[in-house]
């Protein structure tokens, strides 16, 4: 794959460029549907990965990955239905922005991976069904037309829908695309989730880099906040649970909520463990049936999952501090001895009791510190 940035950099937000590539996906497969919720539910900047055999390519997308030149692309992800149903028109929403951060052809497949970005404004597009496939119908029609007759769910060649010219704010946005999508079949019993990016102490907004990483030092702490929104009730049992590798990084709250409402805000609170060194961890995002009384409904089963890469860093200034305090330490400690029995008692006494309080302060208190 091709590197985009160096890691730990930063992607400024491109909200108002028109996206050069469009991305589809569809319901013909359980993976697809749930591709859709992923994009939905990731935090700004984290990566989701897109394949497509290459036949489903556009030639000049291809050729832009065969160049490098299809990496920092904006692109637009789509959902598109029902596009060979005899019976319907096609049934298309539009969902998030992304920008293309590496791509590879391996075999015959084309893969690219995408840092998700703003959430499609759709104010001023249709909101019932019919008018959600009539709007489809006209897409797939310019589409088809603009690829010369031929059908390229991945192409730089696709009418614009003006879509860029109204960035939104970010929860009324994301809840513009669930309510449409909520209007087709395979969602209609669907819950949507949308995760804020984390928060770290004092409420700072923790930004993930290039690489869709999340950066924390051994001493913050974490907030995720995660909503939920579903169409209509549904009688299925379904759980939001946030999830960890349990070794460097850990859950500081409740790991999970029981849905039990159309809408909501859950928080789950993080925190890293004081390590010795670097990790990589993993935080995961789910909202899935309930199968602890038994299998889900057929109509129930779509899984929204969501998740992002974690650096837990060993926080240098508290290294610092530890290595200069059980320095200190030990050579009060030791000093007595140095000293030899020419020095009063008292002096000694408190030189070795100080250093002692200097250790326990450096393997204690300093060591653990939260």
């Amino acid at each position: 794959m091709t590197p985009h940035m160096a890691p730990g950099a930063t992607v400024p937000r491109t909200a108002g460029v028109r996206p050069s590539v469009l991305l589809l996906s569809s319901d013909s497969r359980r993976r697809y549907a749930e591709d859709v919720l992923r994009a939905l539910a990731l935090p700004r900047g984290a990566i989701i990965q897109f394949r497509y055999e290459t036949d489903y390519v556009a030639g000049a997308l291809q050729q832009a990955i065969a160049n490098g030149s299809a990496v920092g692309r904006r692109c637009l992800v789509t959902f598109l239905a029902d596009r060979e149903s005899p019976e319907t028109e096609p049934f298309v929403v539009p969902v998030r922005f992304a920008t293309v951060v590496a791509t590879a052809c391996v075999a015959d497949m084309a893969v690219f991976r995408l840092r998700v970005d703003d959430y499609a404004n759709l104010e001023e597009f249709p909101l019932s069904e019919a008018d959600i496939r009539a709007k489809g119908g006209w897409f797939v029609d310019r589409l088809a037309e603009a690829n010369g007759g031929r059908w390229y769910p991945a192409t730089t060649r696709f009418p614009d829908l003006h879509l860029h010219e109204r960035p939104g704010d970010d929860p009324d946005a994301w809840l513009g695309v669930a309510r449409r999508l909520a209007r087709h079949p395979t969602y209609r019993s669907s819950y949507f989730v949308r995760t804020e990016e984390p928060l770290l102490g004092r409420d700072r907004t923790g930004t993930l880099d290039a690489e869709g990483r999340l950066h924390l030092s051994d001493g913050d702490s974490v907030k995720m906040r995660v909503s939920f929104y579903s169409d209509g009730y549904t009688p299925a049992a379904k759980r939001l649970v946030c999830a960890t590798d349990g070794t460097f990084l850990k859950i500081a709250s409740d790991d999970s909520y029981d849905v039990a409402s159309r809408y909501d805000t859950v928080e789950f609170w993080l925190r890293p463990e004081t390590l010795g060194f670097d990790a990589l961890a993993r935080v995961g995002i789910t909202l899935a049936a309930d199968t602890r009384a038994g299998p889900a409904p057929g109509g129930d089963s779509l899984t929204t999952s969501a998740g992002f890469p974690v650096v837990v860093r060993r926080s240098r200034s508290r290294l610092l501090a530890w290595v200069s305090a059980s320095a200190a330490g030990a050579f009060l400690v030791a000093l007595p001895a140095v000293l030899g029995p020419g020095v009063q008692l008292p002096l000694r006494v408190l030189c070795a009791v100080c250093g002692a309080a200097l250790l326990a302060v450096a393997n204690i208190v300093i060591s653990h510190a939260r």
